[in-house]
């Protein structure tokens, strides 16, 4: 079996996602979400020897930290409303994780179609959320303190990896 390097990133980074999220809120040290995060990409995509690979790794764990706590910060800073400006915000989080990562990742190519996609699904991840929580009736999620505190960053995680990932070159194929 085959598991192309899109697939096995997306599915690493969700896995590093939901055990980021739980290891947080078992020790309320939010640190682990992006630290977890951060490492799913270069993990499965950069090819360098060991040590180059864990410098440009903690290099991308830094910038995501700081990334992450920067939107954060933003976004419950400004209370102009519900959807658009912290979608924006989030939405330009993940261009940021986008960037780190193609700059130091020579696989993930930063073009505008990438930078685009990576934005609108970065950028949606919070009115999906919202309005999924406010109107699904099967389950009230909200009254699950786990994915009330962190559904709506596990979501955005996974969107922006769906994002870089479509940046990510395929390997040619080779015809001997």
């Amino acid at each position: 079996m085959n598991i192309s390097k899109s697939f096995l990133t997306i599915l690493t980074n969700f896995v590093l996602a939901i055990f980021g999220s739980i290891l947080a809120f078992q020790t309320d040290f939010l640190l682990f979400v992006p630290i977890l995060f951060a490492i799913g990409i270069p993990l499965i995509n950069l090819k360098k020897p060991i040590k180059k690979k864990i410098g440009m790794t903690l290099i991308i764990i830094l910038v995501s930290i700081l990334i992450f706590f920067l939107s954060i910060l933003i976004a419950i800073s400004f209370d102009f409303d519900k959807y658009i400006f912290p979608s924006l915000i989030y939405g330009v989080a993940g261009i940021l994780v986008l960037g780190i990562n193609g700059l130091l990742i020579k696989s993930i190519n930063l073009n505008l179609k990438i930078i685009t996609l990576t934005f609108l699904l970065s950028s949606i991840s919070l009115p999906i959320w919202i309005l999924g929580t406010e109107n699904v009736s099967i389950v009230n999620l909200k009254s699950i303190a786990f994915i009330r505190e962190f559904g709506v960053m596990i979501l955005w995680m996974t969107l922006t990896t769906i994002g870089i990932v479509c940046g990510i070159e395929k390997p040619v194929a080779n015809t001997v």
